[in-house]
């Protein structure tokens, strides 16, 4: 990274940790040091003096309503660039030949538009996507920099998409940010995401969509939304997009996308240490990059469609383990068994509801799949294959001692079938498979259907 490109992120605060956002103040600096570069690169202009200044930074101040207290507010935020030294004072001749006092970027500042272009339009991007996500033609124009975003903005910020390193020292090193965590900021203000291939997380990309779902910060333990965590949820709540990074042990680190979070999820997983946790989610969406106008109808539509912003799954099942399902826990007796299953049931349905609220992310809904409902549909089938028909082996145990059984949709999820234990049965590998692939799996399905309901009526009537 450029060491001017650097100095510039820094006193603009690019990569401060804000828990309640960013501070009037820095909105009121940022505007005007973004309008100082406008009044650079902007044909005919001349720098301006500080009542000329002041009197612009509180036109726009006003008219975006980005401080509360205009002609002030201006003022401040000269004082506070003078203070930085992004700005400086110098004295020009007025038009009756007397001197006047002008503010303008410091002379570093103005020669490192000129000389370093691309890092230039690099900070003008960051600056404005930390504070100003999405920023209007009119904004952009009122700040003076309409012409010099034009093909610039977004385009020269970097690392490109795309681009390798051999280590994440490496990447420290450019950009900034912590080496370790998989979750970091760089100093332009922008978080990146990272994965690997030989990591304990489990980020997999969500079939039918291309959209990615990735497991939080914290090896071990339940993970909280704290570090890396908040820096996310601060990402979606601003909707500004993070870098997604995916390495191998071979090639190193490749910065493969930008991506919005379209969603925060909390669920059930296991730890660095194999331990039952609680573990947050993040539903990214690959974008071509930060700009808003570049992302696809179909993300804008499931960010403004979205109604559940933060869907809790550890709600449905607290202390209990989702994935191993052993004799005692199967063994509940008749009352244990029709009181759980109809608490179970309750909660599946609960979550349905969520899960249906919206058109757009359907898809993404039907990738995370009820605990609640699966567990009711092992205690139903007691360890016992459902199918009706079922020739193989019905009672057989894993070597762990779990029931081999696969928990099917009855109506696949894709088809409009709802993710309830009244749509699901408990199947042996063999009957799972006949009910996929075999010849008569038209048929099977409807033994499955009334199976499945009669078993779900049998407990739900007591």
């Amino acid at each position: 990274m450029s060491d001017t490109a650097r100095v510039l992120m820094n006193k603009l605060n690019l990569a401060k940790e804000r828990k309640s956002g960013p501070s009037e103040k820095d909105f009121q600096s940022s505007v005007g040091f973004l309008w100082s570069v406008g009044q650079k690169v902007t044909q005919g202009k001349v720098a301006p003096s500080r009542s000329e200044a002041s009197d612009d930074l509180s036109s726009i101040l006003a008219t975006f309503n980005i401080s509360s207290d205009g002609k002030k507010g201006a003022d401040r935020a000269i004082d506070r660039l003078l203070e930085v030294g992004l700005w400086d004072v110098a004295t020009h001749p007025n038009t009756s030949g007397g001197p006047v006092e002008v503010v303008q970027l410091a002379p570093e500042y103005s020669d490192f538009i000129d000389t370093e272009p691309q890092w230039a339009a690099s900070v003008v991007s960051a600056v404005l996507t930390r504070f100003f996500p999405g920023p209007s033609k009119e904004f952009l124009d009122n700040i003076g920099l309409e012409g010099f975003a034009r093909g610039r903005l977004y385009s020269s910020l970097l690392p490109q998409t795309g681009e390798w390193f051999s280590k994440r020292l490496g990447i420290s090193a450019e950009y900034g940010g912590d080496w370790v965590r998989g979750i970091v900021r760089f100093e332009d203000g922008y978080v990146s995401a990272f994965s690997k291939t030989s990591s304990p997380y489990a980020d997999k990309v969500i079939q039918s969509t291309g959209w990615i779902a990735y497991v939080g910060d914290g090896l071990y333990g339940d993970q909280n939304l704290i570090s890396g965590n908040w820096k996310m949820a601060e990402c979606q709540d601003q909707r500004i997009p993070v870098r997604f990074w995916r390495g191998d042990d071979k090639r190193g680190y490749r910065f493969e996308t930008w991506a919005v979070i379209v969603q925060r999820r909390r669920q059930w997983g296991i730890d660095k240490y194999d331990n039952e946790r609680k573990e947050y989610v993040w539903v990214l969406a690959p974008v071509p990059s930060p700009d808003v106008e570049s992302w696809p109808i179909s993300i804008r539509d499931a960010l403004d469609d979205d109604m559940a912003k933060f869907y809790d799954e550890t709600r449905e099942l607290v202390g209990e383990d989702v994935e191993g399902f052993v004799q005692d826990e199967l063994e509940v007796g008749l009352r244990g068994l029709v009181e759980s299953y109809a608490c179970l049931n309750s909660r599946a349905s609960e979550a349905e509801m969520v899960r249906r609220a919206t058109s757009t992310t359907r898809k993404i809904q039907d990738y995370f799949r009820s605990p609640s409902a699966r567990k009711a549909v092992m205690q139903r089938s007691g360890g016992r294959c459902e199918s009706p028909e079922c020739l193989g082996h019905p009672y057989e145990r894993s070597v762990n001692g779990d029931p081999m059984l696969e928990v099917d949709h009855v109506r696949d999820l894709a088809q409009g079938g709802k993710d309830v234990p009244v749509n699901m049965i408990a199947l042996c590998p063999n009957c799972h498979a006949l009910k996929t692939r075999g010849e008569n799996k038209d048929e099977l399905r409807k033994a499955l259907v009334k199976a499945a309901r009669d078993k779900h009526q049998k407990l739900i009537s007591g």
